[in-house]
C-alpha cells in the first residue's frame, strides 16, 4: 500500500519543501535601490482608515490628511463670482488705493486749475514813484506863491517887471501824468471754487502795500521838499521888491 503511493508522498513532500523556500526567500530579500519597506512603508493607521473609511472622514480629529485641507481653507477662501478677496490694511494705504482704483487722487496732490476772468485794473504808475511825488509837491509850491504874488501886487502901485515875469514863470501848467497802465484779465477764478490775482496783478498789490508801508516816512520828505521851495520862492520875490 505504501509503496503504492510513494511518489506521490514525495513530491508532496519536495512541492512543501520548495514553497517553505519560497517564503523564506522573500521576506529575506533585499533592496537594491528605493527606500527600504521597514522606513517607506505607510503607517498602521493607513490599514484602519481603509478598513473604516467612513469613520476616518467624519471624524477630522483621528486623521491627520484632513487637518492640512481645513487650515488651508482658513487661511484664505476663494472669492465667489462678483467678490473680492478682503485684506486688512491700514485706512490711509486703502483709501490711497480706493482713490487709484475709481480715479480720485489723494487731496494732497490735486491739482488746482485757475482761469482768467473777464476784469481789468487800471492805476497811474507815477502815483507810487517818490521822484514824481517830490515834483509835484514843487508844483503846490509854486502854485501857492503864484497866489502870494498876486496878493503883494495888490498892494503895489506899480508892479516890478521881475515880479511879472517869476509869476509867469510859477504859473506854467505841466502835465507829467501821462497814460494809465491797464492790467487785463487781473482777476483769476479756480477749481476749487476760489478767486486769486493774476501774476501781474499781485505784483502790482506787493508793490502797492510797500508804498503804503513806507508812506509815512514819504511824507515827513515831501513836507521838507514843500517848505524849501517856498522858502527859494520867497527870496526871489523879495529881490523883485527890492529894486
Amino acid at each position: 500500500m505504501f509503496y503504492k503511493h510513494w511518489k506521490k508522498i514525495a513530491l508532496s513532500l519536495t512541492a512543501l519543501f520548495w514553497a517553505g523556500c519560497d517564503d523564506s526567500a522573500s521576506s529575506s530579500e533585499v533592496v537594491l535601490y528605493g527606500c527600504p519597506d521597514d522606513i517607506c512603508a505607510p503607517a498602521p493607521e493607513s490599514s484602519s482608515a481603509t478598513e473604516n473609511p467612513v469613520s476616518s472622514s467624519s471624524d477630522p480629529s483621528t486623521s491627520s490628511g484632513t487637518e492640512p485641507e481645513s487650515s488651508s481653507s482658513e487661511l484664505f477662501n476663494p472669492p465667489i463670482y462678483g467678490d473680492e478677496p478682503v485684506f486688512e490694511e491700514s485706512s490711509s494705504s486703502s483709501e490711497f488705493v480706493a482713490g487709484l482704483l475709481y480715479g480720485v487722487e489723494p487731496p494732497d496732490s490735486i491739482d488746482v486749475k485757475c482761469f482768467p476772468m473777464d476784469s481789468s485794473v487800471s492805476y497811474f504808475p507815477n502815483d507810487y514813484s517818490a521822484d514824481n511825488a517830490k515834483f509835484w509837491k514843487e508844483e503846490a509850491a509854486k502854485h501857492d506863491a503864484v497866489a502870494k504874488i498876486d496878493s503883494v501886487k495888490e498892494t503895489l502901485a506899480e508892479t516890478p517887471m521881475c515880479l511879472e515875469n517869476l509869476r509867469m514863470e510859477l504859473d506854467r501848467f505841466v502835465a507829467l501824468y501821462g497814460a494809465p497802465t491797464i492790467i487785463n484779465n487781473a482777476v483769476e477764478t479756480c477749481s476749487d471754487g476760489t478767486t486769486r490775482p493774476s501774476e501781474e496783478y499781485a505784483k502790482f498789490l506787493k508793490m502797492k502795500e510797500q508804498w503804503e508801508a513806507n508812506k509815512p516816512a514819504l511824507d515827513e520828505e515831501l513836507k521838507k521838499v514843500y517848505e524849501d521851495k517856498m522858502k527859494e520862492i520867497q527870496e526871489r520875490i523879495n529881490k523883485c521888491l527890492e529894486k
